[in-house]
């Protein structure tokens, strides 16, 4: 469970690169800042409920911290930053030394991992737009062969 928690706060603990984002990405993330609260099930061999709070603050940078919470195995929190890159016409992620492109798809931007740890291997998908954020996480533990997944769906509140 604590490694799915990882995880899943590696998801969120988004870093991308500092650059200006030109007039329609500007518009996007000025829609993002706000206090989101979000929560989901994780299922295969460590089942349990996820909720989780994340805030974000600015407007062409978008700060945000948070915290997610699986009850007996505490409370995971992360921080970061969203921009979007002009010269690469791309939406940049960082987290942990790993640069993560967001791709647009319709109204929202899509960031799309693989996750190696010393825990497991899978992926990661978040879908981030004005009015929600989804995170899907899919992780085969290296110690048991367990498959541990979670959907994780945000509002704004």
């Amino acid at each position: 469970m604590r490694i799915l928690l990882s995880v899943i706060a590696a998801a969120l603990m988004i870093s991308p690169l500092p650059a200006m984002a030109g007039p329609a990405e500007s518009a996007f993330l000025a829609k993002l800042p706000g206090v989101w609260t979000g929560s989901g099930k994780l299922t295969g061999g460590e089942p349990g409920a996820v909720d989780c709070t994340l805030t974000l603050k600015g407007s062409d940078k978008i700060n945000f911290s948070g915290t997610c919470d699986a009850g007996k195995f505490g409370l995971q929190s992360y921080s970061g930053v969203l921009t979007y890159d002009d010269k690469l016409n791309q939406y940049l992620a960082r987290s942990n030394g790993q640069t993560v492109i967001g791709v647009k798809s319709g109204g929202a931007v899509v960031f799309t991992s693989k996750l190696k740890s010393i825990g497991g291997d899978g992926t990661s998908v978040m879908k981030l737009s004005a009015t929600s954020i989804v995170i899907d996480v899919s992780l085969v533990r290296s110690d048991t062969g367990d498959k541990i997944s979670t959907h994780l769906t945000f509002k704004k509140g």
